[in-house]
């Protein structure tokens, strides 16, 4: 092997190959943001503009027609001018200017996003919550869109959070726990689950690992990505965790099981042994107690009310709702449920 090549797999080398690359993503990460705050500037003040000038000469709509025309023929490479898009500049500083805490968060937002929360959510503290969404993973209006049909400020926040944390951890993070834990989960699935349970939760797995980023954001703040599948082994006895985060805000591990049916207490169970193994095998000395987080098709708050208590390590039990859209590759190849349902029933009875 050569001093060339010794140079290229030494530990030393790949450090600071690693620093070099984590410097340049950061880089180029803080450019993005400073270039769509600049743009959101822009935007917010030729909002301020029209709408002033509006009130204080009454013009009427034509104001935007003709301004439109105008800037179209100043700025020729622009195609931002539309009378559209200006009348949601203008919309814009309206909305925002009584609201400096939302208007912090929508200067780091991207425009397109910006306008989809605009139409799409009119209650502030909604507007808050899906801001702090798009601005900590930097997700694509597409995203954010989703996440507001399937009302996932209503699941996350407003519905009731299941957890052990305030018997198992110190207060300070049992609250930090309990900030990042939601009541409910929304994931657009890509692909069509397959009809048993195992595979479901397989095929959604896979789904989430390709799609990394979005299950980030779905989660919450302060989350990396460690593996999926990840292997634990006690004895003879091998495990495996089918999702493993790191949240910067806990500093602890995160342990994440995907149940394709309502909960059961055996999964509990499951779930303090993982932590268990983390906590001996996994955690470095300065984090804190890894946390558990089981997500079911269901939740009988009944029943976890009655198991949660009685398991001694932090865990979290929240709903996970699947999209019910077909992908377009399958859109119009199935059979209607209901017709297939009653030509079952027409085939048992000739039984």
């Amino acid at each position: 092997m050569t001093k060339k090549d010794n140079l290229q797999t030494s530990s030393a080398y790949l450090s600071a190959l690693n620093q070099a690359k984590q410097l340049i993503i950061q880089s180029q990460e803080q450019f993005l943001r400073s270039a769509n705050r600049i743009s959101m500037e822009v935007r917010l003040s030729l909002g301020r503009i029209i709408d002033e000038n509006s009130v204080k000469h009454d013009w009427g709509k034509s104001v935007l027609e003709n301004f439109s025309k105008d800037l179209s023929i100043l700025f020729p490479d622009s195609t931002g001018f539309t009378e559209r898009n200006l009348a949601n500049m203008r919309q814009f500083y309206n909305e925002y200017k009584q609201h400096p805490e939302l208007l912090t968060l929508a200067k780091e937002v991207s425009w397109g996003t910006n306008i989809i929360i605009m139409n799409k959510v009119k209650d502030v503290h909604a507007r808050l919550f899906y801001l702090q969404m798009a601005a900590e993973t930097m997700c694509s209006r597409d995203v954010i869109s989703n996440q507001i049909s399937a009302k996932a400020y209503e699941h996350g926040h407003l519905q009731d959070k299941k957890h052990n944390f305030h018997t198992t951890l110190p207060e300070i993070q049992a609250a930090k726990a309990e900030n990042i834990l939601k009541g409910g989960y929304f994931f657009e699935a890509t692909e069509p689950l397959a009809l048993t349970k195992t595979l479901q939760e397989k095929q959604v797995e896979d789904d989430m690992v390709r799609r990394i980023k979005e299950v980030i954001m779905m989660l919450g703040k302060g989350f990396s990505f460690i593996g999926n599948q990840y292997l634990l082994c006690a004895g003879d006895n091998t495990y495996r965790i089918d999702l493993l985060f790191f949240n910067r805000v806990t500093l602890s591990l995160v342990a994440v099981e995907l149940k394709m049916t309502p909960f059961k207490a055996e999964y509990a169970g499951k779930m303090n042994l993982y932590l268990k193994l983390l906590d001996e095998k996994v955690k470095l000395e300065h984090e804190n107690n890894s946390i558990g987080l089981i997500l079911c098709t269901g939740r009988n708050d009944v029943e976890v009310d009655y198991v949660l208590p009685e398991i001694k390590r932090p865990i979290g039990v929240a709903e996970l709702k699947l999209s019910k859209v077909l992908p377009k590759e399958l859109s119009g190849k199935l059979p209607d449920p209901e017709k297939l349902k009653e030509k079952i029933l027409q085939n048992l009875k000739k039984k």
